[in-house]
């Protein structure tokens, strides 16, 4: 609305001309509708006197105007779909919405909502779990691969509690720190020290049998020796020639 100033004359000495304009109203019932990791569905009514409706996104910031960020939607609907991969997200993703006259006038005011990315909180549990089972690894240490499982597990946990507003996100987040989780369990079984009786039941036949002859086992003690030896706790001797050579 605006009013031009007065008018005087002879006639009137005052005449007051008002000039009211109407302002097309913004979109109403802005709502965000979380459909898959990469889905989100967006839904509003149209302004007053609207003919068009532009909606757009942008990441860690709201869109400032109606060129700012990524164009979601543009015509004379009232729904629309998003195509954002939500999974390689840790920031809100930010919508406006603004309405257009047939004359392409805008609406000064907007409608706006977000959504959430993937928590920042997962990926420094992510980058955490990770070091520990790189380290792990590097130092065939069984506890680093444990304390690897105990960080996977809190990260699975944060995403089954997100699951029920994320659904597809979290959730499947979650079954994937949990396959974390069993593979750094059983990692120290890869590299952890054998037992001697699973070292010994490795060895190959003719290293026990080379020792037998060297050490002149008669045949009556043999079994008697491949228990013993097989079973032996390990000691810090001298490794004997079949041992060095692995029979040969």
């Amino acid at each position: 609305m605006g009013l031009v100033p007065s008018i005087a004359s002879a006639a009137n000495p005052v005449v007051t001309i008002t000039v009211s304009k109407w302002v097309v109203g913004l979109p109403s019932g802005f709502t965000l509708t979380y459909i898959s990791e990469y889905e989100v569905q967006v839904d509003w009514v149209k302004g007053i006197g609207a003919e068009n409706t532009m909606v757009r996104a942008a990441i860690g910031r709201p869109p400032t105007d109606i060129a700012d960020g990524m164009e979601i939607y543009y015509g004379d609907g009232t729904t629309a779909t998003s195509w954002i991969n939500m999974e390689t997200l840790s920031e809100p993703v930010y919508y406006r919405a603004w309405s257009e006259t047939a004359l392409g006038v805008w609406s000064p005011l907007y409608a706006e909502d977000q959504i959430e990315g993937v928590s920042m909180l997962l990926w420094i549990l992510g980058f955490l779990a990770l070091a520990f089972l790189a380290l792990s690894l590097i130092f065939k240490k069984g506890y680093l691969a444990f304390a690897s499982s105990g960080v996977w597990i809190v990260a699975g946990v944060y995403c089954f509690s997100r699951a029920l507003e994320y659904w597809d996100v979290y959730f499947s987040l979650g079954f994937l720190f949990m396959a974390f989780v069993l593979a750094c369990a059983f990692a120290p079984l890869a590299w952890r020290e054998t037992t001697p009786a699973n070292e010994r039941a490795e060895e190959p036949d003719v290293l026990v049998a080379g020792l037998r002859e060297e050490m002149g086992i008669s045949a009556d003690e043999r079994g008697q020796f491949d228990f013993l030896y097989k079973n032996r706790r390990p000691t810090k001797r001298k490794m004997s020639r079949y041992e060095r050579t692995g029979g040969r």
